[in-house]
């Protein structure tokens, strides 16, 4: 009977132990209760500002947050807590930290300073490194914002001491397309992922006073490649696509 009940109880605590790193432990409170819970443990906190309608932020929900070893590595050595930009403390909060992107991810040290900005869509593999690096990292680091490539800086090689002409840097994407609402962005997502093996993207983006998502894949140095992408897609799936940079 004890022998029994020891069972019992080991797969009760197995069990836990599985529900436990099935999902981030969010902190069930505000930000400064989660600030001096940081700070109380020894923890660095995490601060993912997010909103309902971004898809970007949807897409962060369900794949890297969703990883297992990202899972590990949060609950284990951050404090992290979700801020909706579109409740009144949370708006606040984006205005005090100048958030401007979704999503958007703070790291703060468990003294309460900035240690890390991230303003880009993240997958689980590029999580991880920031997290691992953030472990002993006390340094200020600023990631590069989600923005529209028409809107990116380009720097320009270095020019040969016979004065060759200066080149801008450009990188070519592929237009899936074009949703008004997130919802039908996010289906759209879900079924073209399966045959798109290049990299995918949801870009929130503006069309007079109107919010739209593009829905873009790949990253090809030249329209040569783009195009030759664009006819695969056509042949083998019937996806219609459009060069955009």
């Amino acid at each position: 009977m004890r022998r029994l009940q020891f069972v019992s109880a080991f797969l009760l605590v197995l069990i836990s132990s599985v529900a436990y790193a099935s999902a981030i432990e969010f902190h069930n409170g505000n930000f400064n209760s989660a600030k001096n819970r940081a700070n109380l443990e020894g923890k660095m906190l995490l601060v993912d500002f997010y909103a309902s309608w971004c898809v970007p932020c949807k897409w962060m929900d369900e794949t890297t947050f969703s990883d297992p070893s990202v899972i590990k590595k949060i609950n284990q050595d951050y404090v992290s807590v979700k801020v909706n930009i579109d409740d009144f403390d949370g708006y606040a909060l984006k205005e005090h930290y100048g958030v401007k992107v979704l999503p958007t991810v703070l790291i703060f040290n468990n003294e309460g300073k900035i240690i890390e900005r991230i303003e880009e869509t993240l997958p689980p593999s590029k999580m991880n490194m920031v997290l691992d690096k953030n472990k002993m990292n006390h340094s200020q680091i600023v990631h590069k914002p989600n923005i529209s490539p028409e809107k990116l800086s380009y720097v320009a090689p270095r020019t040969s001491n016979v004065g060759a002409k200066k080149e801008r840097a450009a990188r070519y994407k592929l237009q899936l397309g074009v949703f008004s609402n997130y919802e039908s962005t996010l289906k759209y997502y879900r079924n073209i992922k399966k045959s798109v093996d290049q990299p995918i993207i949801i870009l929130h983006d503006y069309k007079g006073d109107n919010t739209i998502y593009r829905v873009l894949t790949g990253n090809f140095k030249n329209t040569i490649e783009a195009e030759i992408y664009k006819t695969d897609l056509k042949r083998n799936f019937n996806i219609d696509s459009n060069l955009y940079y």
